[in-house]
């Protein structure tokens, strides 16, 4: 991947891995959803993913959830040793649906952390099988369906654009199986290698495929979405998740505009800055991935890490007063920074202050004057374990 001309060689010491195993429940009527961020103790690769892996299996079967969602954050060459831990810790448990699989940058040999979406209830999630391989999980509670889709990819030696659009139509094979469509998605995550090389057109894709499926019109059917320079596993240069819920009136919303941005596509990027959907918990919004960018779509804080830091950070708890959540009901967030001494600034002014369950990682923004970006997907009512 493409380095930030910002990133530095030498790492810088940020804070101790201490082995946090963060867990935050919504209790429903008729469902509970709990969502674990997990990162893993100081140590080799093989330990390391042994002990996390075994404490997210813990929390599984304790509280009698299946997985909707899952993800790993680590280095290429700590993949299949941190795969195999995985299929160890979990067995029943695993599905066949594999994580998402993102190459951290900056952390050889390294595990940054675990993202999971499980849930209980009456119906378990069912396997979507399409294209040869499990690759999304969908639930039905009466009328009400969910389907997350994980890591689709498109042909590994196609150039960016081409399987950017390969991924989208797989998530779109996929839900048509389960019976919908592209414009029940309600949240996209898409990870891009060397995103600054082929953003734009990352984006003439997206905007094109978004059309021809009737999303981009006034109805409010483009997803919230991260676009983020973290790259795939195993060296594609495009994955994307998904999220979809249908089959009731009002299951779902899509905001172009929310908190002090408004909509990204005045600038050219096809999502709405935040959604909510109800889920089989009760209540959850997505804010899109947000930088430091005013209402007029320009970069502010040009160079100055801790200024977008301060900015973006503002930006999000302005989405979150619009979907009516705060900041103790964010039950999941990523963090991307440019290089280590941005990390480091956002860990010294906001690592003791935020209640948010972070991931904390290196990943290009979608401009080059742009050091930091966050994401984050809260729950009304939420409570920590």
């Amino acid at each position: 991947m493409q380095s930030h001309p910002k990133t530095i060689s030498t790492p810088v010491k940020v804070h101790e891995r201490t082995g946090v195993c963060d867990v935050r429940i919504l209790q429903g009527a008729s469902a509970t959803e709990i969502y674990i961020t997990a990162t893993p103790e100081a140590g080799p690769p093989q330990l390391q993913a042994e002990s996390l892996y075994r404490r997210v299996a813990d929390v599984l079967r304790q509280s009698g959830c299946r997985i909707m969602q899952e993800r790993l954050f680590a280095s290429q060459d700590a993949q299949t040793t941190a795969l195999a831990a995985r299929a160890r810790a979990y067995g029943d448990l695993d599905d066949g649906v594999l994580p998402t699989r993102l190459a951290a940058r900056g952390c050889p040999g390294q595990i940054v952390g675990v993202q999971v979406h499980a849930v209980r209830s009456e119906t378990a999630p069912r396997v979507i099988v399409s294209g040869n391989a499990a690759r999304a999980r969908l639930l039905q509670l009466g009328t009400a369906n969910w389907l997350i889709g994980s890591g689709f990819v498109g042909h590994n030696a196609a150039d960016g654009p081409a399987q950017t659009r390969t991924a989208f139509e797989l998530a779109e094979q996929t839900l048509m199986q389960a019976g919908a469509g592209m414009k029940d998605v309600v949240r996209t995550w898409i990870w891009m290698d060397d995103i600054l090389g082929w953003y734009g057109p990352f984006n003439q894709v997206r905007t094109r495929f978004f059309t021809e499926r009737g999303m981009m019109d006034a109805a409010g059917k483009m997803p919230a979405s991260t676009g983020i320079g973290v790259s795939p596993a195993d060296g594609y240069r495009c994955a994307i998740d998904v999220f979809a819920a249908w089959g009731q009136p009002d299951i779902a919303r899509r905001f172009h505009a929310a908190g002090n941005q408004r909509s990204a596509y005045e600038y050219g990027s096809a999502f709405s800055r935040a959604a909510y959907a109800r889920t089989p918990g009760g209540v959850t919004v997505f804010c899109s991935g947000t930088a430091a960018i005013d209402s007029a779509g320009r970069t502010c804080f040009v160079g100055d890490a801790r200024g977008q830091i301060r900015m973006t950070i503002e930006n999000v708890q302005a989405v979150l007063r619009d979907m009516q959540v705060g900041d103790a009901d964010v039950v999941q967030a990523l963090v991307y920074c440019v290089d280590r001494q941005v990390e480091e600034a956002f860990i010294a002014d906001y690592g003791a202050e935020l209640p948010w369950p972070c991931l904390t990682m290196l990943g290009d923004v979608c401009r080059p004057d742009l050091l930091f970006e966050v994401e984050v997907t809260a729950c009304r009512g939420a409570r920590k374990q």
